[in-house]
């Protein structure tokens, strides 16, 4: 609807008009501002851990904090996996050779309160924010 909203602004007169194509996700993970029709409703990405702990796929194992997960990501910042906080018996010498590939993340614009519910009702501790091309914003924790 941007290019519709854009040419509909153009028409009415006002200059410079863009349409960003990106749209609204893009938008917020840029950190951005935004109005929201409930100003009170928080967003995943407003409690996010924008610098969560992450490594290349050829990290080695050794090099891995112990206890902790690690997101597995490229020279871009693409999310490529999770390497497990765990490691006992774990077999190869990269962290890509141990990661979970693919793990399901959600956008910046994911209402705070539902997808905590259902974190919790997955038994899931942490969830990875990412923008619409896969980049990594950030990590969603639940006590």
């Amino acid at each position: 609807m941007s290019p519709r909203a854009a040419w509909r602004l153009e028409r009415l007169g006002f200059g410079l008009v863009y349409d960003y194509v990106s749209g609204k996700v893009d938008w917020m993970a840029a950190g951005l501002a935004t109005v929201r029709a409930d100003p009170s409703e928080r967003r995943a990405l407003d409690v996010a851990d924008r610098a969560p702990l992450v490594c290349a796929p050829t990290t080695p194992i050794g090099d891995l904090p112990a206890g902790q997960s690690v997101i597995v990501v490229n020279d871009h910042g693409i999310v490529l996996g999770c390497a497990p906080a765990r490691r006992d018996g774990v077999a190869g010498p990269t962290a890509e050779d141990i990661m979970r590939p693919g793990p399901a993340t959600v956008r910046a614009n994911e209402p705070l309160d539902p997808l905590l519910e259902r974190m919790s009702t997955r038994g899931v501790t942490e969830m990875i924010v990412t923008s619409p091309e896969g980049r990594l914003l950030g990590v969603v924790r639940r006590d």
